[in-house]
């Protein structure tokens, strides 16, 4: 057995041994949910996952959190942006790990064109930072080491749609790697769906919206504004302070400013209780 493996298991040993409830209350039972869902972050981080996609665990576990206190049997989660396809790949280890712990299934779509990124329109696409065929995808090579992922290649613009028309499971997580404004653009046209297809929250990470020449005028910041601009009743908000409800020993990695919840106000299950604070029913959720 390789000697992380147990070093994770005698960390989680541990940890449970101290945090050890009560037969019968179940975890965030007595309170916050969130005690419940980092203690899972830090586990999978231990067993391996790598440390880069802790962002996708984190959003992944509160869309199959929602959409289990929901009722619902399925979620999806999204990925727009698969390049080299090692975010995809690792979606697919946490639903795995998920699929364990609560009572909901995730299916996984990875977006792109498979050429590339196309070539930039004009300033709000960032042509300082992106070219033509940059990040492209070995779509055999990618095809091999995915076990349950699909892939939905092509131009954004016709796939999202023809995507939302094949009445996927409730949307539940997206993980944003466009890059430029015009894709993140067509992108963000899955939160139009209608809310058969969509959660009333959805936990959105955009990975290029930090640093660099980033700004509110160009790339995914722009298509974030101007969505929010057209639509009234959805809309795109950072998560404020989630710096103080994440892992202690991750509060101050990037990925905590990069997240945004997509919120439905006019799904009818928007004001639905969720299992964030009180918890209840989770005896139906979490196995």
């Amino acid at each position: 057995m390789p000697q992380h493996t147990i070093r994770g298991s005698l960390r989680k040993a541990k940890r449970w041994l101290k945090n050890k409830k009560p037969t019968g209350v179940l975890p965030g039972a007595d309170g916050f949910l969130y005690s419940w869902i980092n203690e899972q972050l830090v586990d999978m981080v231990e067993d391996g996952l790598r440390t880069s996609y802790k962002p996708y665990a984190w959003g992944m576990l509160q869309g199959a959190l929602l959409g289990a206190g929901l009722g619902l049997k399925r979620v999806s989660a999204v990925e727009f942006g698969v390049a080299g396809g090692n975010g995809l790949v690792a979606m697919e280890d946490i639903a795995d790990r998920i699929e364990k712990l609560v009572n909901v299934k995730i299916d996984i779509y990875g977006f792109d064109s498979g050429v590339g990124l196309p070539a930039p329109t004009d300033y709000r696409d960032i042509p300082n930072l992106c070219s033509s065929g940059l990040y492209a995808m070995d779509e055999g090579k990618l095809r091999k080491r995915l076990h349950r992922s699909k892939l939905i290649l092509g131009d954004i613009k016709n796939t999202i749609g023809e995507f939302v028309g094949s009445n996927p499971a409730p949307l539940s997580f997206i993980a944003c790697d466009f890059v430029l404004y015009t894709s993140t653009t067509h992108g963000l046209k899955i939160l139009d769906a209608a809310e058969a297809a969509v959660l009333p929250r959805v936990h959105c990470y955009f990975d290029d919206v930090l640093g660099f020449t980033y700004s509110d005028y160009n790339g995914e910041r722009l298509a974030i504004h101007e969505f929010n601009a057209a639509h009234q009743t959805r809309k795109i908000s950072p998560i404020f302070g989630l710096k103080y409800y994440v892992p202690k020993q991750f509060s101050n990695e990037m990925w905590v400013d990069k997240f945004w919840i997509g919120h439905l106000f006019d799904h009818s299950k928007y004001g639905h209780r969720d299992l964030l604070v009180q918890g209840h029913n989770l005896e139906l959720v979490i196995k």
